[in-house]
């Protein structure tokens, strides 16, 4: 009698457990190089070089997504931030740059977006996830869902 209601609390645990995991991942976010990259957001959009009405839950009847950055970084040749936004299937949906001249920048803020709405990317349902690199080295990966 015991055993079954061990069984019992273990499959209302799973059960729970299951509803509550793709919550925790679909808001995944890894810095891998903290010294460039101090933060990345998900947002709708941008006012004053801040993010507005942060998220990782977007629409299709959303006007776009977008991905904004503060970092830090210094460099004497000219650099580049590469934004690489991956659909649902693993595959590279679109790839948007940054063509950076040299100097000493610090808390840095910059973004970059794609459109969803009336765009190929409102067809792409599911989790999603963007790569942001500073000249050539990965510096973070945020994901977000497409709904």
């Amino acid at each position: 009698m015991i055993n079954r209601s061990i069984v019992r609390l273990l499959i209302y645990f799973l059960l729970l457990a299951s509803l509550l995991f793709p919550l925790v991942v679909q808001s995944e976010e890894v810095i891998h190089e903290p010294q460039y990259l101090s933060k990345i957001v998900l947002c709708l959009d941008v006012e004053d070089y801040e993010p507005v009405y942060e998220t990782t839950i977007f629409s299709i009847w959303d006007e776009k997504t977008v991905c904004w950055i503060r970092f830090n970084y210094q460099s004497q040749e000219p650099f580049m931030i590469t934004w690489e936004w991956v659909g649902p299937e693993g595959r590279i949906y679109h790839t948007g740059e940054l063509e950076m001249d040299a100097g000493d920048y610090y808390n840095y803020r910059t973004w970059y977006w794609i459109s969803i709405q009336d765009f190929y990317a409102a067809n792409l349902l599911g989790d999603w996830e963007v790569r942001v690199y500073v000249d050539d080295t990965l510096a973070a990966v945020k994901d977000f869902s497409l709904e």
